[in-house]
């Protein structure tokens, strides 16, 4: 899926320090090509683009210990200057991912994974969509930000941080 992924800037896999119970960063991406996506059971399917001057950031972590329950802008990515950007799409991996705008109010959305966790998202207003994830389920999010922005650690619901590689 990730061949259409273009212009790839830097591409880690790493195994950074848990949070106890919280979560394990396991993969960042950064690129200015486009994103497939594919969801059968609500037969969407489709491209996510960055705008011009800007680049999709692809992080991927695995809950902890502790079921995740939260509104989604609750993960947010954190640049070197402070600025928080919300994700555009998340699902239980890089090749899961799904657009947050496409879910519809009062629509569910759920991936059974390979490991058996269940994750869910819900939108529950305009403007709010929740995320549910068992324990020790990969998590993987999609930012949009421009191009030359630094960034140094995705926030989690809580406020804990997991810092990035530079």
């Amino acid at each position: 899926m990730w061949k259409h992924f273009s212009a790839i800037v830097l591409t880690v896999s790493l195994q950074a320090p848990a949070l106890p119970g919280v979560a394990t960063l396991t993969l960042v991406q950064r690129g200015t090509g486009p994103l497939h996506f594919s969801n059968p059971m609500m037969k969407l399917s489709g491209t996510i683009r960055p705008t011009q001057g800007n680049r999709l950031d692809l992080i991927v972590i695995t809950v902890g210990d502790v079921p995740i329950d939260a509104e989604i802008r609750r993960f947010a990515l954190l640049s070197a200057d402070g600025r928080a950007f919300e994700p555009i799409a998340a699902g239980g991996g890089p090749d899961l991912i799904f657009p947050i705008d496409s879910l519809e109010l009062g629509r569910e959305m759920g991936q059974i994974l390979p490991s058996d966790a269940e994750i869910m998202m819900k939108r529950t207003s305009s403007t709010s969509v929740t995320l549910g994830a068992d324990a020790g389920a990969p998590l993987a999010f999609v930012f949009q930000l421009p191009e030359r922005t630094g960034t140094r650690a995705l926030r989690l619901p809580g406020g804990a941080e997991l810092l990035l590689p530079q």
